[in-house]
């Protein structure tokens, strides 16, 4: 998966339904020897708002997001990306708080 670190969930949903499952995979197996200390380093950030991490901070919570919903079909051992006879992505429409444009806070 190129990108790794999208902050909002129809962006991820999206990757993840048109990323073979060979390549969430992989993705999944890079980041998992990792995510415990990813997690606990962001549970010691003073806020629980996304908003107000600074920029690289907010990139990593965002690439752990990407992990947890990767690892759906990883853990799952699925075939494809998705569920089998799941509505097509394109009929489903994200409405805020989950589509939103690039926070602020993830600009270098």
């Amino acid at each position: 998966m190129p990108e790794r670190s999208i902050p909002h969930e129809a962006g991820r949903f999206n990757k993840r339904v048109s990323t073979p499952v060979e390549q969430i995979n992989l993705f999944v197996e890079d980041v998992y020897p990792h995510i415990e200390k990813i997690i606990d380093f962001l549970n010691q950030i003073p806020t629980a708002d996304p908003d107000q991490l600074k920029p690289p901070e907010r990139r990593l919570f965002d690439m752990a997001l990407m992990w947890m919903e990767a690892s759906i079909p990883a853990d799952l051992d699925w075939e494809i990306n998705d569920i089998e006879d799941a509505w097509e992505p394109k009929r489903l429409e994200f409405f805020n708080p989950s589509y939103f444009p690039e926070p602020a806070n993830r600009a270098d």
